[in-house]
Formats: structure tokens, C-alpha cells, sequence
């Protein structure tokens, strides 16, 4: 005999419906919030990947400055060596002196008159690492300008012997944070004696004094005869520029605009070429 099977009444279809209901609810949650975090994960590591590309870009650049000539939270103009001039051929002999330019010292022969001409010249001759017009044509070889535009993309100009900047975009995105901030050294003579705090007066304990870092106002508001600062608000002046050891540049990206920080990073660079400069 064959046993019959119990019927379902409403009330269990009513109660297995609605427990597969809820599983089905919270499945779909969780493959909604799995998504959407795959997505989220998507774009931070993308956001990241841009962020150290743009970084790069700026460092291959700013590693070569020999001089700052213009400071600003998001722009930098500084003169770079010869070779970050894009036309720059690292194994031609410019002297003809038989050493290709990337093994000699000088490429254009000229060190020799370094000292028979006067200190407001002497940017223009001498060994490769302090010579800035090393095609001998009377103008600086390359200057470069770094900055973050109205619109929040970065971008860099170039300049070659003194001629028209050329502009390109180097974010492929729009930043959230383009900022740079400006260091001396007490470990150099310019900045020995000017750790001094915010209101640029030795013996206040106010903040900053003492605390060994060189910071943009204190190169600003010391002034004459401890520094050289103007108390202008800013590093603004050919003396002042002289000061600036490092450079620490602040990046933020919100690369789908939800206004939350996608991405994030932060260094500090030391251009070596910088202290042949100082004391011209």
C-alpha cells in the first residue's frame, strides 16, 4: 500500500515562502555589497596606480632642479639640467673633445671661464652640474613649471632657451589635493640660524622654535640680518627660493567624484642640485 503524502497547508507555504524570501533578500545583498565593493576596490587601486604615475612623472623632473625660481601650495618653477631638454642627445660629442656628452664633465668646454667672468654670469659657463647654457646661445637651457590648474588637473611646462612655455597634461584625472610645501635645512648655513617658530623671533617658544625643521614661514619671517625673509606670506624672493632644501608634495584623488578620497600619497623630495645655487 502506498502511503500518501501529507498535503501542505497555506499557513507552511505561507512561512517556506517567506524564508526563501529572506534568503533570496539577503543573497541579493550580499552580491549588491560584493559588487559594489569590487567596484570601490577597482577604482582605489586604479586611483593608486595613477597617483605613483603622476608622482614618477614629477620626480624625473624635480630631481634635476638646480634652482627654484618660483614657489607656490600648487605650483613650482624651477631651472633643470640639461638633460631633461627632450632634444638632449646623451651620446653626442658637443665639444668634439672625443668624450660623449653622458661620460664628460663639460660639455661645452667652457669650465675654464667660470671665474673670469662675474657671479651674476657664472650661471653660464662651467662643469655640466652648475653650467645652465650649455649650448652657449646666452639663455638657461631648461626651465620647468609644475602646477595644478583651476580645473584640477596637473600639468607641466616646458621652456627651452628662454622661449614660449609648452603645456601638457600629466593627471589623466582631475585631483581632489594637488599640494606642495616648502623646507630649508638646519644642517646648512642659510638655515642654521632661523629655527625660530612661526613669529621669526629668537627666545618666544612659540610654535616651531627649536624643533629642527625649516618651515616656508620661518625662511619668510626671519628676517635681516638672521635671514632674508620679507614677511610677504610666502617664499617669494630670489634669497628667500635659496633656502628651500626640500619639497614635500601632498596627493589626493576622487577619480568617479562621490566626494570620498579614492586614493592617497605623500613624499618629500631633496633635488640634489640644489646647493650649487646658494651662494651666488
Amino acid at each position: 500500500m502506498t502511503k500518501k503524502r501529507k498535503a501542505i497547508s497555506l499557513t507552511e507555504l505561507m512561512v517556506y515562502t517567506a524564508v526563501i524570501s529572506i534568503a533570496i533578500m539577503a543573497f541579493g545583498n550580499a552580491l549588491t555589497s560584493l559588487m559594489k565593493n569590487s567596484k570601490k576596490s577597482q577604482i582605489q587601486m586604479q586611483s593608486s596606480a595613477e597617483l605613483r604615475n603622476l608622482l614618477a612623472k614629477i620626480e624625473t623632473d624635480l630631481t634635476e632642479a638646480n634652482q627654484i625660481i618660483q614657489a607656490s601650495s600648487f605650483s613650482v618653477t624651477f631651472v633643470a639640467d640639461m638633460v631633461r631638454n627632450p632634444n638632449y642627445n646623451l651620446h653626442a660629442d658637443s665639444d668634439g673633445d672625443g668624450i660623449e656628452n653622458i661620460k664628460d664633465p663639460d660639455d661645452d668646454n667652457d669650465s675654464q671661464q667660470k671665474f673670469s667672468l662675474p657671479s651674476s654670469d657664472q650661471w653660464r659657463v662651467g662643469y655640466d652640474l652648475e653650467d645652465d647654457d650649455e649650448d652657449n646661445d646666452g639663455n638657461a637651457d631648461v626651465r620647468i613649471r609644475i602646477y595644478q590648474s583651476t580645473g584640477g588637473y596637473v600639468y607641466k611646462e616646458l621652456s627651452l632657451n628662454n622661449q614660449a612655455w609648452s603645456a601638457e597634461k600629466i593627471s589623466p584625472v582631475s585631483l581632489k589635493k594637488f599640494e606642495l610645501t616648502y623646507y630649508g635645512s638646519k644642517r646648512e648655513d642659510l638655515g642654521r640660524n632661523i629655527d625660530l617658530g612661526n613669529d621669526g623671533l629668537p627666545n618666544t617658544l612659540d610654535t616651531g622654535e627649536g624643533d629642527g625643521i625649516i618651515s616656508a614661514r620661518e625662511i619668510d619671517w626671519a628676517l635681516p640680518a638672521t635671514g632674508h625673509g620679507n614677511r610677504s606670506g610666502s617664499v617669494d624672493t630670489t634669497n628667500e627660493l635659496k633656502y628651500i632644501t626640500s619639497i614635500a608634495i601632498a596627493l589626493e584623488s576622487d577619480s568617479n567624484g562621490d566626494g570620498t578620497t579614492d586614493a592617497k600619497l605623500n613624499t618629500e623630495l631633496s633635488p640634489p642640485l640644489l646647493p650649487l645655487k646658494r651662494k651666488r
